[in-house]
């Protein structure tokens, strides 16, 4: 055997026909209990109360108790969720919790922006 053209008739080498992968795969299988998997979805769209504001800066979580000072603010108790509708320049949050709007200070709070919604 020479040692030139070695991918000839008698090559180890198969030519291999192309692969198209335009076809897209075939969908899943509906899942076997449609019933639990179609009350999954109303659950996780229940996260998203329907007092909330349509457009917001950003979802927060009380991190500290809050009592209010003055009637344009909002109480909150640690763990409370609210929807952030305006950042002032004094550090202080206007924001949406259960339905009412108020201030809050910035500084009890912390974004939940990043959690999976």
């Amino acid at each position: 055997m020479s040692g030139k053209g070695t991918l000839g008739r008698h090559s180890p080498y198969r030519t291999l026909e192309p692969v198209l992968f335009d076809e897209s795969p075939p969908p899943p299988p509906p899942p076997e209990d449609y019933e639990e998997e179609e009350a999954a979805v109303v659950e996780y769209s229940d996260r998203y109360p329907p007092w909330a504001p349509r457009a917001y800066l950003e979802k927060v979580v009380a991190i500290y108790d809050y009592t209010k000072d003055k009637e344009d603010e909002l109480s909150f108790q640690e763990g409370a969720i609210i929807y952030v509708i305006k950042k002032n320049d004094d550090g202080w949050y206007e924001g949406v919790m259960n339905g009412v709007t108020g201030l809050f200070p910035g500084n009890c709070v912390e974004s939940i922006m990043h959690y999976s919604e």
